[in-house]
């Protein structure tokens, strides 16, 4: 009886003596495979005899009184549990998290006398991965150096990892050894230009593991030019969709300008540009442009790339008639040279026009018809000629297109039987023919009609002389009555102006 009232006086007394106790372990992080390092001490203003215990407490995990022993206490001392510098706790996967030490001063009945935790301090897997450098920048075909520093969580190095280095689809292993590695890695020369992520993992023994990057920023090298072109086979007034680009080792495109100049087959420039990469640029070549090849460059620095384009040959004239006068124009891009015949048909006469004709592009030739024939009413036309349209020199040209320009439906051409094009049908034409050649039509004419076989001097060859000195007769009086009285006249002012 008296045991059991003397025990809750006992328990009031306690409290008053109270115990200061301090906890604190030896880092604030630790990875899987460290040891849990604790000192503690106490101090207590009397003697005191019984036990000291340490708890490890992870959220729900606990690891009761892992460290128990026998403590003795004197007054005002402060006092090292015995044997707790040797009392090391491994760490598990089982104690991940945030945790606290706590300790417990215990009668020998096991009664706790004072408590106290130590901060807290976390448990992980996690490594620090430190590159040296966070960033390089390399060309393509060089060597990089990646290196760094593997550390625990408390920041002190690792004693042995292995480090996986990643770049694109390439991965390689180095050992760490004191938490230091080093791995030379060539880039490969056809290596994508720009930013590149290198990956860095480690991982040790005992289940620790970290991640880190770096950033790789790889120079573009300008590698090769290419000219795209609809098509290099053009005809002359034709456009061409010209696009130049420049590539990287990679085959990539570069966004830069380029030097982009055409050359003529003489060798004269046609233009020079500046234009961007991978831009699609129209050119329109000139209707008379210069047949032959053409040579396209396209330059970055030392670097060129060269097509060629052929413009076709195109030997074209277009031919109309208007206002008594024949107009041949060249709409071709080579000379026009040859030989055409017009044929001039009247209701009593046919008269062909044989000209040597030779027009440069783009420049037109006219004939005056009244210069040739006498005055009539004429239909005019023009034969087809063999072997031109294979070659495409249309001499009779783009004959359609004159009924744009012309003003009555007479003058229209067509196909007549005779397989002849009718520049113009039943035009009046006058007689514009210089002097001797009208004298020499008429002398034609005449002597046609004496001649012939039912002719005059056929019948009687003896007055051959007499004719032909009265035909001369006839023909200066008919063609050369004017220039003859202009010419008396003229003496005539010039004797009256002498005798003045």
């Amino acid at each position: 009886m008296k045991k059991a009232v003397l025990l809750p006086i006992f328990l009031l007394i306690l409290p008053v003596a109270f115990a200061d106790i301090a906890v604190t372990t030896d880092q604030s992080a630790y990875n899987l495979g460290n040891k849990i390092k604790v000192s503690a001490s106490v101090l207590q203003a009397d003697s005191f005899e019984g036990f000291f215990k340490l708890t490890l407490s992870c959220g729900n995990y606990k690891l009761q009184n892992y460290f128990s022993n026998t403590l003795s206490l004197e007054a005002n001392f402060r006092t090292v549990p015995p044997g707790l510098d040797f009392a090391e706790l491994p760490v598990t996967s089982s104690m991940l998290g945030d945790c606290t030490i706590i300790a417990d001063l215990a009668t020998n009945e096991g009664l706790i006398v004072e408590e106290k935790n130590s901060n807290s301090f976390k448990i992980t897997r996690q490594l620090t991965m430190l590159p040296v450098n966070g960033k390089i920048t390399a060309s393509p075909g060089d060597l990089i150096l990646v290196s760094g520093v593997i550390n625990e969580a408390f920041g002190n190095n690792i004693l042995k990892a292995t480090a996986k280095i990643t770049l694109d689809n390439d991965s390689h292993t180095v050992e760490a050894v004191g938490g230091k590695f080093n791995l030379t890695i060539e880039l490969a020369k056809n290596i994508k230009s720009g930013k590149h992520t290198i990956g860095i993992s480690s991982f040790d023994s005992k289940n620790n593991f970290g991640e880190a990057l770096a950033e790789l920023d790889v120079t573009a090298i300008p590698t090769y030019i290419k000219l795209d072109m609809g098509s290099s086979q053009l005809l002359p007034g034709a456009k061409a969709g010209i696009i130049s680009s420049l590539y990287d080792q990679a085959d990539e495109l570069i966004n830069v300008s380029l030097d982009l100049e055409l050359n003529s087959p003489s060798g004269s420039k046609v233009f020079r540009k500046t234009v961007q990469s991978n831009e699609n640029m129209e050119y329109e070549f000139s209707q008379y442009a210069e047949p032959g090849l053409y040579m396209l460059t396209s330059a970055y620095k030392n670097l060129l790339a060269k097509t060629e384009i052929n413009i076709s040959t195109i030997k074209e004239v277009k031919i109309k008639y208007e206002n008594e006068t024949v107009f041949i124009e060249n709409i071709g891009n080579v000379a026009f040279e040859d030989e055409l015949t017009f044929i001039l048909e009247s209701e009593l006469k046919k008269y062909p026009i044989t000209k040597n004709i030779k027009v440069e592009p783009s420049k037109i030739l006219s004939i005056d018809l009244s210069k040739e024939v006498p005055l009539g009413i004429y239909n005019v036309k023009i034969p087809f000629k063999e072997g031109i349209e294979p070659l495409k020199e249309k001499v009779e040209g783009v004959i359609e297109n004159i009924a744009e320009s012309a003003k009555d439906a007479s003058l229209l051409p067509e196909q007549t039987e005779e397989n002849e094009n009718l520049l113009a049908a039943n035009v009046e034409i006058h007689d514009n023919r210089p002097v001797y050649k009208k004298i020499a039509s008429g002398l034609s004419s005449i002597s046609g009609a004496l001649v012939g076989a039912d002719g005059v001097l056929a019948k009687n060859p003896l007055i051959a002389p007499i004719a032909l000195t009265v035909i001369v007769l006839l023909l200066v009086f008919r063609y050369g009555r004017k220039p003859i009285m202009n010419l008396i006249r003229g003496k005539k002012d010039d004797k009256k102006n002498d005798d003045e």
